[in-house]
């Protein structure tokens, strides 16, 4: 899964509840085989970013391939979002205009929609603790599950449904520091170029504190069309001229 896909690899302490040995061995064998899923080539994708159930509006994803690291341009009408996805570190957010994001501004929506650009980022793939992997079957498909933790982000641990055969993220989960899941993120479809399978359909999901999840707090992204073996200029990524 490429352009829903980072790399973050922070040495931070465990917390005392964090397991360790094989499980952890484990987990990480897991994560590292969902982000290599990746193409080697560019892709530029078409979708419609759905603000809301019947509210479309057009969004043009632009993906740079290199070989230490992912870079990302979401084009949505006057919004241009760069996401650094390394191989290595965390992902970095540049707002064209504004530049690099940090804190809280990465919480912000995409548009009008309930994506973050902190959802793009993906960045618990990379967390450093991985407590628990389990087994499950999700939406028909045999899944592993494995739940990660990390310190200093908005978000403390997430819990990650990972399809066993094709090595795709399905199904996210982050727990705030209240202990509460704050967001959902859900991949609905894919589409398979050459061996590797992309997301074909995302949502993701605000979840009010204490409460269940509604219908109405969803937003997702439907892609419908793209240039699978594009060639991108380099400097067309460059993080200065955000």
């Amino acid at each position: 899964m490429k352009w829903l896909r980072i790399l973050v690899l922070a040495s931070l302490t465990l917390p005392a509840w964090a397991d360790s040995g094989d499980e952890f061995a484990t987990g990480k064998a897991l994560l590292a085989r969902v982000i290599a899923n990746r193409p080697a080539h560019d892709l530029v994708l078409q979708a419609r970013l759905f603000e809301s159930r019947d509210q479309p509006v057009p969004l043009e994803v632009r993906i740079k391939n290199f070989p230490a690291e992912t870079r990302t341009i979401y084009r949505l009408a006057h919004t241009e979002l760069l996401v650094i996805q390394p191989q290595a570190g965390a992902p970095r957010f540049f707002l064209r205009g504004t530049g690099e994001l940090h804190g809280a501004a990465r919480l912000a929506n995409l548009g009008e929609s309930l994506v973050a650009y902190y959802d793009l980022g993906l960045g618990y793939l990379h967390w450093p603790v991985v407590s628990k992997v389990t087994e499950q079957q999700y939406r028909g498909r045999r899944c592993d599950v494995v739940e990660t933790a990390t310190d200093g982000e908005p978000f403390k641990r997430a819990r990650i449904v990972i399809d066993k055969e094709y090595a795709a993220l399905l199904r996210a989960e982050l727990v705030d520091q209240n202990d509460n899941v704050a967001r959902r993120l859900a991949v609905t479809s894919f589409r398979k170029v050459d061996t590797v399978w992309i997301p074909r359909g995302i949502e993701v999901a605000f979840v009010p504190g204490g409460q269940s999840l509604p219908a109405q707090e969803k937003s997702r992204i439907e892609i419908y069309d793209g240039n699978f073996s594009a060639q991108l200029p380099a400097e067309e990524f460059d993080e200065t001229k955000f």
